[in-house]
């Protein structure tokens, strides 16, 4: 186990221990015990042991986080970034119903950042690994103006219980787990740097998301779905991803949207729009799936014994009738913005 930070670390910076330094530090934070591991972090190359070839497939996503884009110091602290870095990796490897196994992490760390933030990141890093039952193999580090963090995971699934994107049907109910916009919400409140009694629940829900992967995996494994993504960049543009990559279409309707009691109370203090963060807002990390009708009752039991909400929002259209949203109105409308972009 991690030991907190020492004074030492607190004063001391990287230009002191330099990379060779914190490699050396992090494999002292960091030690695996997984038998199939044959080499980890030290050589140039990590070596995993393959084992039920065949009847496995390798499952691998990456996923990158900057400073200044995805993060600010100011209001994440460093063992909570090190817990999302990961997490947001995790939940790519639950919306296929996967196993995460290992991961990589490149890095690239300002020359006077504290070793005290460093090793309290990789505690967070380490916390996050421990739940989820993952080993870190390997990964990089780089002198950089701003804080970059990078990883890479690896899982394993067999391949006929995967889930894509693709494989949504005409008539499949389209069903999302949890509530969705409190982290864009708790987003909102950090960026206008408002503090106020009651907020925590929102502001956690984008500082620590709870990957969906033991829901992913009873969801592949028992094939309740057809098709299966998780909401990153918000509700209505990864609908979108999975509609386009299934060639179908879909409804939605507005009042079946979760909520929760959080975001209904404080939504207000920026939009008049109650939808308005749920629908286009991200970082919801939740699962979005279809499946046939006749699925129903064994997704709400599978809600109940996992305890995770589990909602029934809309459903699969033919192509051509593109993504509507069924206000609570009874108003129909086709979205002109979906959600977050990278690169607009």
């Amino acid at each position: 186990m991690l030991s907190a930070p020492c004074a030492l670390e607190d004063v001391m910076d990287l230009r002191e221990i330099g990379e060779f330094g914190l490699i050396n530090r992090i494999r002292k934070w960091i030690t695996s015990s997984d038998p199939a591991l044959v080499q980890g972090i030290g050589d140039d190359v990590a070596v995993i042991e393959v084992r039920e070839v065949g009847t496995k497939v390798l499952l691998v996503t990456t996923d990158i986080l900057i400073e200044g884009i995805h993060f600010n110091r100011s209001w994440i602290a460093p063992y909570s970034l090190g817990r999302k870095s990961l997490a947001v990796n995790l939940s790519d490897i639950a919306s296929m119903g996967g196993i995460p196994k290992y991961f990589l992490v490149s890095i690239g760390f300002p020359k006077n950042l504290p070793i005290s933030f460093i090793s309290s990141f990789y505690r967070g890093l380490k916390q996050e690994a421990k739940r989820f039952r993952v080993e870190l193999i390997g990964g990089d580090t780089s002198l950089s103006q701003k804080i970059v963090i990078n990883i890479c995971l690896l899982g394993e699934g067999k391949k006929r219980d995967l889930l894509f994107r693709k494989g949504a049907k005409v008539g499949d109910d389209l069903f999302v787990s949890g509530t969705l916009g409190d982290a864009a919400l708790g987003l909102k409140f950090l960026q206008e740097k408002k503090k106020k009694r009651g907020l925590e629940g929102l502001v956690k829900k984008h500082l620590s998301p709870c990957p969906r992967v033991k829901l992913g995996q009873a969801i592949a494994k028992h094939r309740y779905a057809n098709a299966m993504i998780d909401i990153s960049d918000g509700l209505l543009i990864d609908t979108s991803h999975l509609l386009e990559e299934s060639g179908v279409g879909a409804r939605i309707w507005e009042d079946r949207i979760p909520l929760s009691r959080l975001y209904r109370k404080w939504i207000h203090s920026f939009s008049k729009d109650l939808f308005q963060f749920a629908l286009t807002g991200g970082e919801d990390y939740e699962l979005l799936f279809t499946a046939p009708p006749e699925m129903r009752k064994r997704i709400s039991s599978l809600s109940h014994s996992l305890k995770i909400l589990i909602t029934h929002i809309g459903e699969i259209l033919p192509k051509k009738e593109g993504l509507h949203i069924i206000r609570m109105d009874g108003k129909d409308y086709s979205p002109s913005h979906l959600g977050f972009d990278h690169f607009k």
